[in-house]
């Protein structure tokens, strides 16, 4: 990316399950919470797609210059349709209680610029405000946090948290 040249991958194709050799022309990278995403165009190919990071199984740096594309806006891609979403992305304010380890990582890496973090009265936890995507991305990643996180808004998350709570307590009931 940085030298504005092809790259030739092997990539595993999530859709497919199945390798595919690539010649890339990388045009930049993004960082959606755990996976990084080169964004590229294929050899052949005008319209930008993302390439999970972890599913190059072999990178190699071509001597041939890649094809620039200069009117890439990443937050403007991302916001605007990127990651298979169908356009722009509705934002929610999330208000939920997090414990302490999970209020110390969001004061180290936010959710988002609009964030606040506030103890509660009792105990160790903090009142956590944040503007985010409202998206199924970040419900499984809130989701994830298990019994580190309680949601108090948006209630639509907190009810789909608590109905997958009670097939888990099913699940492991058996």
């Amino acid at each position: 990316l940085l030298e504005r040249r092809q790259l030739k991958v092997i990539y595993l194709s999530r859709s497919k399950s199945e390798r595919k050799v690539l010649t890339l022309h990388p045009a930049g990278l993004v960082s959606r919470h755990s996976v990084s995403y080169l964004i590229a165009t294929v050899d052949g190919y005008s319209d930008l797609r993302q390439f999970a990071l972890h599913r190059v199984e072999s990178a190699e740096t071509l001597d041939t210059p890649a094809k620039e594309v200069t009117d890439l806006d990443v937050d403007s891609y991302v916001q605007g349709g990127g990651f298979n979403s169908s356009g722009p992305v509705e934002e929610t304010y999330l208000v939920a209680d997090v414990s302490p380890q999970i209020a110390w990582l969001l004061s180290e890496t936010p959710l988002s610029t609009e964030q606040e973090l506030e103890p509660l009265p009792s105990g160790d936890w903090q009142r956590l405000r944040a503007r985010v995507p409202m998206d199924q991305e970040t419900l499984w990643w809130v989701f994830g946090l298990g019994e580190n996180v309680r949601v108090r808004e948006p209630q639509s998350w907190a009810e789909v948290i608590k109905e997958k709570a009670g097939r888990l307590e099913e699940l492991y009931a058996g």
